[in-house]
């Protein structure tokens, strides 16, 4: 009897572990849903994390299996192997297998590094940050945190060292040490590099690996020993910080683990914007933005000292982003800049660095026209290495802008172009006829990428108004492309750019996209007998709209709008269509 009382226990007690298990599973699930805008961003999301999820002190899998053998399929149990072999001095690189000596899948760690330069945040932002970084883990993320010094003077090594380590020891009793019972658990790491010769090492990936490994965030601290002569010192945060990813990055396997979001922490926010009013910039693509970002930086709309520190910023993310792409071959890994109180946020649609981690975009589109009072103004950048984008147009295209110059010149291949096309829009293009018809009359051809996707704008006539109007024939992104975030937002902003003063385009009434060119335009008109919708912005409509069409004498300087919608209406319901 008191064998069957034990074994209905058990029973009982695996039932209702794995009920919690479940209903865990289940609750972060659907806050992931809550969470992200669109059913791919949650897909995405899903596809590469849902092997980090963390369910501690469940552990009914485990308990239900005869061989603990094969359950190195689970999170837990590979990392538990990995820190033994670290502690063996084993090669923790090697694969693993099952019982059956079936190679399983790593696990890898997804890691999002932060610099945090906090002599000004205040202890309600600690604590929310705090929530902040469990919030991540929750989802997945293992945070390393590196300790931004470069405010300090350097001529006493002892007096910095005596304040960062209270700093640090204030940092750890609002995360948490590893010894205590709580939920968020925190460790500080120093002389973790050597510098010899002027190169930066690092010595000891375990000693960083094992915490993240064990659940603990890792707290660094900005000292080098110098090798050339045996002295501790100081290093630069953000030399320190490049010196972490490379190290992360060429000791790893593709599989142990990615570096998925730099993050730097500092007051000054993201880097800042003229066209914004001295916002922050919302999406940096590097390829195509970096130097004109710089040189914006230098006009003078701020002041040298606070310029020069985000000079830094750009300059470090550039140095690591590039670096990262070329090691890894993709543009996977996010830069980050925001401020301790947004970071403070503990909101999944409010909080740019958790709301990036589940959508990998930023809160808002970086095409949202800036002088919209619609448009939020914001403090953080979201930055990534991005695409390279080449722009023809009459100014810099060495001859007659025609699509027949660009295809005899090589510049565009045609047989891409077509495909693009075609799988853009879901239908074969009429070639000869679509060609034939924009060749002239080309006023502008943006390429992303390798293909990736595409623009043609041209120049069209309206006999009721004389001068010709910039047209957004074509918008083109490849189908597994139309899911990336950023590419849309990065060819509209330079479609917009290309012609700031006047441009329309035509979408079909039933395109789903239209809610969001709706929300990028001045204005839409629709005849019930038309199949299309027309949308129209520019430059042009900030001046006075004259509504009184009965007027004989227009005011100066302003906008007849009726003739310039029977314009818009004109040309675009007389354009043949291109598709068959």
């Amino acid at each position: 009897m008191s064998k069957i009382r034990t074994l209905n226990r058990q029973f009982i007690s695996n039932f209702e572990t794995h009920k919690a298990v479940t209903d865990a599973k289940r609750n972060l699930i659907l806050s992931i849903l809550k969470s992200t805008t669109t059913k791919r961003e949650a897909k995405n999301y899903l596809l590469k994390y849902q092997n980090q999820f963390d369910f501690p002190d469940l552990e009914f899998a485990k308990a239900s299996s005869g061989n603990e053998q094969s359950t190195l399929s689970r999170r837990d149990n590979q990392r538990d192997l990995f820190i033994r072999r670290f502690l063996s001095n084993q090669n923790p690189f090697t694969n693993i297998y099952d019982g059956e000596e079936v190679k399983l899948k790593k696990i890898p760690l997804r890691l999002a590094i932060f610099k945090i330069k906090f002599p000004s945040i205040t202890l309600r932002q600690w604590k929310g940050i705090a929530e902040t970084f469990k919030r991540l883990i929750t989802l997945g993320i293992s945070p390393i945190i590196l300790l931004d010094y470069d405010h300090l003077p350097t001529d006493s090594f002892k007096k910095n060292e005596l304040y960062m380590i209270d700093q640090a020891n204030k940092m750890l009793s609002i995360l948490g040490k590893p010894e205590e019972q709580q939920d968020l658990k925190a460790t500080v790491l120093r002389n973790l590099f050597t510098s010899k010769d002027g190169r930066i090492s690092m010595d000891s990936l375990e000693s960083i690996l094992i915490p993240l490994y064990q659940g603990i965030v890792p707290i660094i601290q900005p000292i080098v020993f110098n090798a050339d002569n045996t002295m501790q010192e100081f290093l630069k945060c953000n030399a320190l910080l490049y010196s972490l990813c490379s190290a992360l990055i060429e000791k790893r396997t593709t599989d142990l683990l990615t570096v998925e979001k730099i993050v730097m922490i500092d007051p000054l926010g993201g880097i800042p914007s003229i066209e914004r009013n001295q916002t922050s910039h919302v999406f940096v693509n590097l390829s195509q933005e970096y130097s004109e970002i710089l040189s914006e930086l230098f006009i003078g709309h701020i002041e040298p000292k606070l310029r020069d520190l985000h000079v830094d910023n750009l300059n470090s993310m550039n140095e690591i982003l590039t670096f990262i792409r070329d090691k890894s071959g993709n543009d996977e890994t996010t830069g980050i800049v925001t401020t301790p109180e947004i970071m403070s946020i503990n909101n999944d649609q409010l909080n740019p660095i958790i709301y990036n981690v589940l959508t990998d975009r930023s809160i808002i589109s970086s095409s949202l026209p800036s002088t919209n009072k619609r448009t939020p103004q914001v403090s953080t950048t979201i930055i990534k290495k991005g695409v390279d984008v080449q722009i023809f147009d009459r100014d810099s295209y060495g001859r007659d802008l025609t699509m027949a110059n660009l295809f005899q010149d090589k510049v565009v291949e045609k047989d891409k172009l077509v495909s693009l096309l075609n799988d853009s829009f879901g239908k074969p293009l009429k070639v000869d006829e679509y060609f034939q018809r924009i060749n002239d009359n080309l006023a502008t051809f943006i390429l992303v990428g390798d293909y990736d996707g595409a623009a043609i704008i041209t120049w069209e006539h309206s006999k009721k108004q004389g001068e010709s109007i910039a047209y957004l024939d074509k918008f083109a992104i490849a189908k597994r492309n139309q899911g990336l975030p950023g590419l849309a937002d990065i060819i509209f902003k330079i479609i917009l750019q290309s012609h700031p003063t006047e441009l329309i385009w035509r979408s079909r009434k039933v395109n789903p996209v239209n809610k969001w060119y709706f929300e990028r335009c001045c204005g839409c008109i629709s005849s019930p007998e038309s199949q299309w919708k027309i949308f129209y912005t520019g430059e042009v409509f900030d001046k006075k709209i004259d509504r009184l069409r009965k007027s004989t004498r227009p005011q100066s300087g302003s906008v007849n709008i009726g003739e310039k919608l029977d314009a818009y209406s004109d040309i675009c319901e007389n354009i043949p269509p291109s598709f068959a």
